[in-house]
């Protein structure tokens, strides 16, 4: 069935933006040539500030200028489909900031499921695409850039295509993520399509486009490179971040003893990039000085709330919850670790992603500190303050210092990482929502406080874990983790594994792979734990 092109005919200049001109009219060509195809709404005005690059083929003399508030959008009504197996949409974009969730173009309402597809600039200058075959969210469909393939206020040529299963996305002509959606399709349903936002996109929504859009072009057919919108002089050359073609000091042992001195060599080199990022401040210099207030009863164990001196000469201090079990000691420890926008409360609140788990280590016999720590430049710019954490442990007269381990999620995770790998008093530990390659972080947007300046070139962060070698190591790795796709989540553990056989103790590490998203588990982490250093949390009732 032929679709109808709903723009006017005076704007309508089909075939004069691409070289070779390809056969299928678009079923939306929006140019703002000082007049919208679609109804305009809200602070959509028109700007000379047009797309430069020694302009386009056809006359190009104003583009959109969108004010990124509520209501703001050229919106073309429900009437308007894309074929069930393939489209492009493309335009040229000026985002004024990459700070927020913007939609450049959608058909999707996540009302009574009525989601068909969207592309979103996503917070960091990645890009992101959306299908759904059935009106309803698929994780797995979602297709991201890495974060800072964008910045604000400069004029990119994007395109999203949908190829049967396959979808694209380009940035200035470059292919920059591919994937192959495991629910092909795309719905037709009732949302409007809407240039610049959508009727509801995520929980919370993101704000309308907040920057320039021109030559807004959606095609009924899943084009190429050459077919897109063209300027008269090359786009410049985006640069994807990514792993490097080879890294500085990667893991090649191939026996135990070579494992063990890239093992010392790679810890001293991590610490040293962390010393250069954030000086160590010893125990002498700033003694730990911790301090508790009355404890509450939970039942199995006296909650405190505790505070101690972080890394600094300066007064510095970090609050945090310390459990402590009833029964007669000495207890084996667990340092419990939040994640972004977390909390020590979360970490024991039940009906949170942390499901509480430090509660359940708690009640089943551990003493637990759960420090609250602040958002740094770069998480590693906490290690040492998760020393003195490890500190603050030992010095407790009920723990017994040779039993303490440490478990997190998310950033949490990537602090356990950091913390197990670089000091040797912790005997186990669980990361969790974190363990990837180099390749699988940077596969979809992520927050950059995981780059260490130094540490991406140095190996691949998944070798990191090998420095925890060989004491025992869990990871939770969530099959619909959209922070951390499965597929390297599997390759880094594979990796990690080999590592360990090096070490002699490749049955000393695990995986725990689950249907979930972003959150912890704990099904194998509580009995991993407590035949380690002792505990009872496996059969502590939540």
């Amino acid at each position: 069935m032929r679709i109808s092109v709903v723009v006017p005919a005076a704007i309508a200049f089909l075939g004069l933006f691409t070289e070779p001109a390809h056969a299928a009219e678009p079923v939306v060509y929006e140019r703002f040539e000082n007049a919208t195809g679609g109804r305009k709404c809200g602070g959509v005005a028109f700007t000379a500030e047009v797309i430069g690059f020694g302009g386009l083929v056809a006359d190009n003399r104003a583009a959109a200028m969108l004010d990124g508030k509520p209501g703001t959008c050229v919106d073309y009504g429900p009437g308007v489909r894309v074929p069930a197996n393939e489209f492009t949409c493309e335009a040229f974009i000026k985002p004024g900031s990459t700070a927020d969730y913007q939609v450049i173009a959608a058909a999707w309402n996540e009302e009574a499921d009525q989601r068909s597809w969207a592309l979103v600039v996503l917070p960091g200058g990645g890009l992101r695409f959306d299908v759904s075959p059935d009106g309803r969210f698929h994780a797995e469909n979602v297709l991201a850039t890495p974060a800072e393939v964008l910045e604000p206020n400069q004029w990119y040529h994007v395109a999203a295509v949908c190829k049967g299963s396959t979808s694209r996305l380009y940035v200035n002509h470059r292919l920059v993520a591919s994937k192959t959606r495991p629910a092909p399709g795309v719905f037709s349903g009732k949302a409007n399509l809407k240039i610049g936002s959508a009727d509801r996109y995520a929980t919370a929504g993101p704000r309308p486009f907040l920057g320039c859009l021109d030559e807004v072009r959606i095609t009924p057919a899943a084009l190429e490179p050459p077919q897109f919108l063209r300027t008269r002089q090359p786009l410049p050359e985006v640069k994807v971040p990514g792993p490097p073609a080879k890294y500085l000091f990667p893991f090649t042992a191939k026996h135990r003893e070579e494992a063990l001195r890239w093992q010392a060599e790679a810890r001293a080199r991590l610490m040293a990039l962390v010393a250069a990022q954030e000086p160590r401040i010893t125990l002498a210099e700033a003694p730990l000085d911790v301090k508790t207030a009355e404890p509450q009863d939970r039942g199995a164990y006296l909650l405190w709330k505790v505070s101690f001196q972080g890394n600094s000469r300066k007064p510095l201090r970090y609050e945090g919850l310390l459990a402590v079990p009833k029964s007669p000691g000495p207890h084996p420890a667990m340092l419990a670790l939040h994640g972004h926008g977390g909390s020590a409360q979360a970490v024991f609140d039940p009906k949170g992603l942390y499901h509480g788990f430090a509660d359940r280590f708690a009640r089943g016999g551990y003493v637990v500190l759960a420090p609250s720590f602040p958002h740094r430049p770069y998480a590693a710019m906490m290690l040492w303050d998760l020393f003195r954490a490890v500190d603050l442990l030992q010095s407790r007269p009920e723990v017994d210092p040779q039993r303490i381990g440490v478990a997190g999620l998310s950033m949490g995770g990537e602090w356990t990482m950091w913390i197990a790998a670089c000091d040797p008093r912790l005997k186990a530990a669980v990361v969790s929502g974190w363990m990837c390659t180099t390749e699988g972080v940077f596969s979809v947007p992520n927050c950059k406080c995981w780059r260490l300046p130094g540490l991406v070139e140095l190996m691949d962060i998944c070798e990191v874990h090998l420095l925890v070698a060989p004491r025992p190591l869990l990871f939770e790795s969530a099959a619909r983790d959209g922070c951390f796709p499965i597929r390297y989540t599997k390759e880094g553990f594979a990796r990690i594994r080999a590592g360990y056989k090096v070490f002699g103790a490749e049955d000393a590490v695990a995986q725990d792979i689950w249907d979930a998203g972003h959150e912890w588990h704990g099904e194998m982490a509580y009995p991993f734990i407590d035949r380690i250093l002792g505990g009872h949390a496996a059969r502590a009732a939540q």
